[in-house]
């Protein structure tokens, strides 16, 4: 990864500054950086529901249809866990205690099949700090079927990946599983993002997590469940496809959209200060709907995660408001859309991008 400097501009300085002291006074009568009743309610209930879905997978009296759909159930639970307990538990903002956010981690990632350790590392050492920064956050880096940043190069079968790009996304998590989390882990180029964690213990932790991982979405219902392997395998399959488009659906157009920032540094320093940098590169989709938070962990809320990444995103709903106020005042940028606008914004970025 390539560090970057942030510009040293009084004006943004200034305008984050305000934004902060107005969020804190907003917030001070509240314990905002750990998980509230809120917090373990909504990822109590998506437990449950993944809890319930699998165990149904095992019953003698489940039909095909039934089997499939708890198993996609189960699945898309399982990623709302994620959203909803082991994101925060990431960013140390459901415990106090490092190590049981750490726990926490590792459990909420359980049937989503990503390496927790790995994506936490990369989630938060690279994209936190260099958002739609190329060469600097892993999440822009190049890929060999779409062209999502006006800094890859252009191929002309890029013409058409606004068409096809439904069918790579269908394809996220599995994509995840099976490539990038091996080349993550045994890839040198990525060694500045595992700087400070012992080998043993991410070599560990990732066998762990994938035995875990398998015995629970495969080896279980392969040897447990009424069913032919190849109809469990192809549930497996189907399943984590849908659960890639939801995924994709409610996070890949909070960068990638239409109006988004893809910065490139002068020499060694990048235009903005880090404040407003976020707030060009993020947008909020629904921000002020409870629907909205509760599905997404409160990633729907992106402008106030990037700026507040210590505050447990149950509080987003109260800052908001701040955030659209301050940066109409200060003059500094932020995107907001529904969901749908969201996903047009995307799709028209995309055909932009497919142009030479």
């Amino acid at each position: 990864m390539k560090a970057k400097y942030f510009k040293k501009s009084e004006e943004e300085k200034i305008f984050f500054s305000a934004l902060k002291t107005r969020v804190n006074d907003k917030l001070k009568h509240k314990a905002i950086s750990y998980g509230d009743s809120r917090f373990w309610f909504k990822g109590l209930f998506w437990t449950l529901i993944c809890s319930l879905s699998y165990s149904f997978l095992f019953l003698d009296s489940l039909g095909k249809i039934k089997f499939w759909l708890m198993y996609v159930v189960f699945q898309l639970s399982g990623l709302l866990i994620g959203f909803s307990f082991g994101h925060d538990a990431s960013h140390n903002t459901a415990f106090k205690n490092k190590r049981a956010n750490s726990v926490l981690h590792f459990f909420s990632f359980l049937t989503v099949g990503i390496d927790p350790l790995l994506w936490g590392l990369r989630h938060i050492r690279s994209h936190h700090l260099y958002a739609n920064v190329e060469g600097s956050d892993v999440d822009i880096d190049k890929n060999p079927f779409l062209r999502l940043s006006p800094t890859h190069p252009w191929k002309p079968k890029h013409k058409y990946q606004a068409y096809y790009a439904p069918f790579v996304y269908m394809f996220t998590l599995l994509h995840s599983v099976f490539m990038s989390d091996w080349v993550y882990l045994f890839s040198n180029e990525y060694d500045w993002m595992k700087r400070g964690v012992p080998k043993a213990e991410l070599y560990f932790r990732f066998i762990v997590y994938k035995i875990f991982y398998f015995s629970l979405v495969l080896v279980f219902p392969l040897l447990y469940a009424d069913f032919s392997w190849s109809f469990i395998v192809l549930s497996y399959l189907t399943a984590s496809a849908f659960t890639s488009m939801v995924f994709i659906i409610m996070l890949v157009g909070t960068h990638f959209f239409d109006g988004a920032d893809y910065p490139q540094p002068e020499g060694e320093f990048l235009e903005h200060t880090w404040a407003v940098h976020q707030l060009h590169t993020s947008c909020d989709w629904n921000a002020n709907k409870g629907w909205a938070r509760f599905l997404s962990g409160g990633s729907n809320c992106h402008a106030a995660h990037h700026l507040f990444p210590n505050i447990c995103h149950t509080n987003y709903s109260e800052i908001n408001e701040i955030i659209e106020e301050t940066t109409k005042e200060y003059k500094q940028p932020y995107h907001h859309k529904t969901l749908v606008e969201m996903m047009f914004s995307h799709f028209k970025h995309l055909h932009k991008m497919g142009n030479p």
